[in-house]
């Protein structure tokens, strides 16, 4: 079935409506992620203690969260007045610190304590780097090559994308900025950019939406020679090279370079950049190259085909809601779309997106590894369980082919249904086959089991309930070993009965941030594969695809 993924913009809460088109066809909802404002907060409560040191071993491996911490919280970035939702989940790994930004806040923790060394709005972090504002859709990286952060988000105009960098490896010392147009016209947004590196160049993707109503308008891919931003004078957008895909209403070109854009991740010498994303029309990834990327003469591949098994279009996800009053689905998992990063290692790409396998009413995981040349699939596998919801995922992978994949699991279980930070480990083998390394890490269970950003709590929940818009694993520079991940989990409500006298009522969302070491391990021998994969219960006899099910 072939669909179309538009998006107008609703003006309460900023929650989305679905364009009609001229033309015969099945709409699939998508959505301006433009964040939405609630101006309801109290002071900060003090912070919550860090969860114990958990370790899981199997598969012949042993992964372990060596320290776990709270991050920015909703309750920091109101005391800022810069209470935003959702928070646009990011953070990364540098040599010793951990860097978070999200919408309304930036921070620094020392990495070998967890402690937080500094915390600002994204206002002042912005200012500080030259800039005079900002609406949000952070992101933000760490280059180990030149030893530097790079940021990104709106401008104080929505129609363009800022870029700060820092002048050395501290994140808490100084920076620099630049900015260009990712989109013009009327109502311009160039709205959720994604960020990506390699060794030639930096690649931003944008959803463009403009016109009276802000309506979908096609899609962007900046290409940024990466020698511009990290040089020694301070980063440059001058030579950015725009390949702009216009949406019509029609078909054929509108729909060739796919939705929310990314470019692939990796320390491969090579000319070309890789590019991966989701299909506007089907259910499907898809797959092109950035020929002689961060060059004047950078030009695009034709799309493959579309590749991976197709699915169905996303529920929200449940919780058990014990705690208020309402329907117990009311999360948004947002849709298809790749949010997460993307990493190419040993000519595989591997990357993460939420889907709703056809037929199963839940919202799981999808991992994939492609390999790089030819585009085809290696492996693709759902994390996801009958009676939970599993949303907002990353993935990072090392050299060796360790993968973690973290993410955001729901359900209406009274015992565990609460929406959970937990993340899984894999190995890769000879043959390109993940395999999982032992028990899921629950790194941290929210507050409450009954989330909802539209009304207060006890009373139904109301509007479009903004989760995400993304999460990060990181891989650490200084041992590869490490992988530093962060998600979304909810606070306790900021009401009376929470210990927030005077508080709105309303829910509040939090991060959290862990380090997951994996041990060195083996990998599976080609001769081996089978009786592994038999053995860990991840495949049938003559399927094409796993289904790696979720241990509760």
């Amino acid at each position: 079935m072939r669909y179309a993924k538009l998006a107008g913009l609703s003006v309460a809460l900023l929650f989305s409506t679905v364009s009609g088109l001229a033309h015969a066809q099945v709409v699939k909802p998508s959505y301006l992620e433009f964040e939405s404002r609630d101006q309801s907060f109290d002071a900060p409560l003090g912070g919550l203690s860090a969860g114990p040191t958990v370790i899981y071993g199997g598969g012949g491996s042993v992964a372990s969260v060596v320290k776990s911490f709270e991050g920015i919280s909703q309750y920091d970035v109101a005391s800022f007045g810069r209470n935003f939702i959702p928070p646009d989940t990011i953070g990364a790994v540098g040599k010793t610190q951990y860097m978070e930004l999200v919408n309304g806040g930036m921070a620094v923790f020392d990495k070998a304590t967890g402690a937080r060394t500094m915390i600002q709005s994204d206002v002042a972090f912005w200012s500080a780097a030259g800039k005079t504002g900002t609406n949000g859709d952070q992101r933000v990286m760490y280059n180990a090559a030149a030893d530097k952060w790079i940021a990104l988000s709106f401008g104080a105009s929505l129609g363009d994308i800022q870029i700060a960098v820092s002048d050395t490896g501290n994140a808490a010392g100084t920076w620099k900025s630049t900015q260009f147009t990712g989109f013009s016209g009327l109502n311009a947004v160039a709205d959720y950019p994604t960020l990506a590196m390699d060794k030639n160049a930096v690649y931003i993707g944008t959803n463009n939406f403009g016109g009276p109503t802000q309506s979908f308008k096609g899609t962007t891919l900046n290409v940024i020679p990466i020698g511009d931003l990290f040089g020694a004078l301070g980063p440059s957008a001058a030579a950015v090279k725009q390949f702009n895909t216009p949406y019509t209403g029609g078909s054929g070109d509108d729909y060739t370079r796919g939705y929310a854009i990314q470019g692939v991740n990796s320390s491969t010498a090579g000319p070309n950049g890789k590019i991966i994303t989701v299909s506007l029309i089907d259910s499907a990834l898809q797959r092109y190259d950035v020929l002689n990327a961060g060059t004047a003469g950078a030009t695009l591949t034709a799309t493959g085909a579309n590749i991976g098994a197709s699915y169905g279009a996303n529920s929200l996800a449940r919780q058990p809601y014990t705690t208020g009053t309402g329907p117990t689905r009311v999360v948004d998992t947002l849709d298809d779309r790749i949010s997460a990063s993307a990493y190419e290692v040993n000519g595989k790409i591997y990357s993460v997106h939420t889907v709703t396998e056809t037929g199963s009413g839940r919202t799981s995981v999808r991992v994939d590894v492609i390999n790089s040349t030819t585009n085809a699939i290696i492996d693709e596998f759902d994390i996801g369980a009958p009676g939970y919801d599993y949303y907002q995922g990353s993935i990072a992978v090392n050299s060796l082919g360790q993968v973690v994949v973290g993410f955001d699991r729901s359900g209406t279980s009274l015992v565990d249904g609460k929406i959970t930070v937990m993340a899984r480990t894999f190995n890769t083998s000879g043959l390109g086959h993940l395999y999982q390394t032992g028990s899921d890490l629950v790194l941290r269970v929210s507050d409450t089991d009954s989330y909802h950003n539209g009304s207060a709590f006890g009373s139904p929940a109301a509007g479009r309930q903004r989760w995400g818009d993304y999460s990060a694993v990181s891989l650490d520079p200084m041992d590869s070993s490490k992988f530093w991940l962060i998600g979304e989990f909810a606070r306790e409500f900021n009401a009376p009965a929470f210990g927030h006298p005077g508080g709105s009522g309303f829910s509040r969302w939090g991060t959290y941030i862990a380090e997951i070491g994996m041990s060195p391990v083996g990998v599976p021998e080609p001769s081996t594969w089978a009786m592994t994969i038999l053995g860990l219960g991840l495949v049938g006899s003559a399927m094409r695809r796993r289904r790696a099910i979720a241990q509760a």
